[in-house]
């Protein structure tokens, strides 16, 4: 199967359900998810809590891509998050636990890297383990960036492994300074950007 064979389109509201159990697979190995839960066993609790409420509101503002096969199936998830001089930052969980202090790390260290011009930024982008390299990845971008072309907006994200650092360069996004070095063994991320 290839990208070609695939569709990416915005998830609808009537699949909150399907997508929330698509990002909570795909984004469990995911390295800065890893980072901040290293307990595996404890990851999926952690980033459902983390994660409904926010993918609730991106299904909502059509900010959520997905990835299908030929037969319907949905494997893999992006969320792109249109940004202008006035966008906030998503809220964080409070509390003091190890959890709260890394998303709030995480948060702290890339929001000053972040571009302050009107943008779209590709927040996350993930797939399910047993369909990755079937160009899933390739068929969100195309449409991620054609969207990104005709609104003549450029994109940004911070590529969390190398591996995904090649597929962005592949699609046209360039190193946007430095890495973002998490602390306490944490991954670097790259950032990444895509002009107009």
């Amino acid at each position: 199967m290839t990208a070609t064979m695939l569709t990416a389109r915005p998830a609808l509201a009537s699949e909150f359900d399907t997508v929330l159990a698509l990002c909570l697979e795909a984004f469990a190995d995911e390295a800065v998810t890893a980072w901040a839960v290293p307990d595996s066993g404890a990851r999926l609790t952690a980033t459902r809590e983390l994660l409904a409420a926010s993918l609730a509101a991106a299904i909502a503002a059509e900010a959520v891509v997905v990835a299908f096969t030929c037969h319907s199936e949905a494997i893999a998830a992006s969320i792109w998050i249109d940004m202008d001089e006035t966008s906030k930052d998503t809220e964080l969980p409070a509390g003091n636990d190890r959890l709260a202090q890394r998303l709030t790390t995480v948060k702290s260290l890339t929001a000053a890297r972040h571009p302050k011009v009107p943008h779209i930024y590709l927040a996350s982008m993930g797939t399910i383990p047993k369909r990755r390299g079937l160009g899933a990845g390739t068929a969100m971008l195309r449409h991620g960036l054609d969207r990104a072309r005709r609104l003549g907006l450029p994109v940004y994200l911070e590529a969390s492994t190398p591996l995904n650092r090649k597929l962005y360069a592949r699609h046209g996004f360039a190193d946007h300074g430095a890495p973002i070095q998490l602390p306490e063994g944490g991954p670097a991320l790259q950032p990444m950007w895509h002009s107009a």
